[in-house]
C-alpha cells in the first residue's frame, strides 16, 4: 500500500516538473523568433560605418549614455537654445536611415560616437531615432532587440499623463525575457506600469476607457496616434520598420476619431492588436496580417 501511494507521488511530482518545464519553454521565444530580430532592416543597417560600433561600451546603460550624447530630442533642444540654432529644431527628415544618422555625425565630429560630443554637432531627432542608433548597435553585437511603439507613463510631472514614444525590448539572455529600454529617456529595464503598448492603448480606446488620461500625442488626436502607433508596431516587429514619420492609408481615414473607420476595418485592427499582445506567438499571423491588408501598409 505504502509503495503505491509513494509510486503515486513520485509520478504526480514528475508530472508537475514536466508541465513546469513545457511552460518555460513554451514561453520562451524560438531561435527562429530571435534571430529574426538580430537581423538590421534597411534602416537600422549601419552600412559602412559599423566599425563607428566597435569602440563602444558593453552595458546597456552606458550604451543609453552614447547614443543620448549624439541625439537630441526635439523636445528638448530648448536646454541648448545658445549652441542650437532654431532652423534645426527638427533633423528627422534628413536622416531616415542609420547609415545617414552615422554619416553625418562623423561628419560633425570626425573622433565619431563619443560622449565628448559637442552639443551644436548632434543630430536633432526624435525617440524613434534614438530607438534606431540603439538598435542598430545591439545588432551588430548579435542581440535580439526590436523597436516598439506606445506612450510613456514616466514623461512628465502628471500621474495621468501618457506621451507618445518609441523604445526598444531587448532580449535579456541572462534571465531569458525581454526588458524595455528607452535610450532617449536613458532607462533600463522598465517595468510593464511604466509604458502602455500601442494596443493597450487601442483596447481601452475600443472600450471607451480614456477618462482621466491625459495624452501628448503626436497628431494632438489620440484616436489617430493611438491607430498610428499600432501600425509602427507592426513594421518593426515583423522586421521592415518603416519611418516613424510615414503613415499607411488607414491613418487618413481617421479626422475627428475611430468613428470614421468601417467595422471591417476596425475588425482588422482589433486583430492586429490581438496578435501584437504576444508577437512572439503570432510572428507568422503579423506578417500575413501585414501583406493582406493594404490599409496597414506604406507603398
Amino acid at each position: 500500500m505504502r509503495f503505491d501511494l509513494l509510486k503515486a507521488v513520485v509520478l504526480i511530482l514528475c508530472f508537475a516538473v514536466a508541465s513546469c518545464s513545457s511552460k518555460i519553454e513554451s514561453d520562451h521565444p524560438s531561435e527562429y523568433i530571435l534571430n529574426k530580430h538580430q537581423q538590421f532592416s534597411s534602416y537600422t543597417d549601419p552600412g559602412e560605418f559599423a566599425y563607428l560600433y566597435n569602440e563602444l561600451p558593453d552595458s546597456l546603460d552606458s550604451l543609453c549614455a552614447i547614443v543620448k550624447k549624439q541625439l537630441i530630442h526635439p523636445f528638448d533642444v530648448g536646454n541648448f537654445s545658445s549652441e542650437i540654432t532654431k532652423d534645426r529644431k527638427d533633423e528627422d527628415h534628413l536622416f531616415p536611415t542609420v547609415t545617414l544618422m552615422l554619416e553625418e555625425l562623423l561628419k560633425r565630429d570626425k573622433k565619431g560616437l563619443v560622449a565628448s560630443r559637442k552639443p551644436e554637432d548632434r543630430l536633432v531627432v526624435s525617440s524613434a531615432h534614438h530607438a534606431m542608433l540603439f538598435s542598430s548597435i545591439l545588432r551588430y553585437r548579435g542581440i535580439p532587440v526590436r523597436i516598439r511603439s506606445g506612450f510613456a507613463k514616466y514623461i512628465g510631472n502628471k500621474r495621468d499623463l501618457r506621451v507618445s514614444q518609441i523604445i526598444c525590448e531587448v532580449w535579456d539572455s541572462k534571465h531569458n525575457k525581454w526588458i524595455l529600454v528607452d535610450p532617449d529617456r536613458q532607462k533600463i529595464d522598465l517595468s510593464p506600469n511604466q509604458f502602455e503598448f500601442a494596443y493597450e492603448t487601442w483596447s481601452r480606446l475600443r472600450n471607451d476607457n480614456l477618462i482621466g488620461t491625459y495624452f501628448v500625442p503626436r497628431y494632438g488626436n489620440v484616436d489617430r496616434t493611438t491607430v498610428h502607433l499600432l501600425c509602427h508596431d507592426l513594421s518593426c516587429i515583423i522586421g521592415i520598420e518603416d519611418p516613424y514619420r510615414e503613415d499607411p492609408p488607414v491613418i487618413s481615414q481617421i479626422k475627428s476619431g475611430i468613428v470614421d473607420l468601417s467595422q471591417a476595418e476596425l475588425d482588422v485592427l482589433d486583430k492586429l492588436a490581438r496578435f501584437l499582445k504576444n508577437p512572439d506567438k503570432h510572428l507568422d499571423k503579423l506578417v500575413k496580417l501585414h501583406a493582406k491588408s493594404p490599409l496597414l501598409s506604406i507603398h
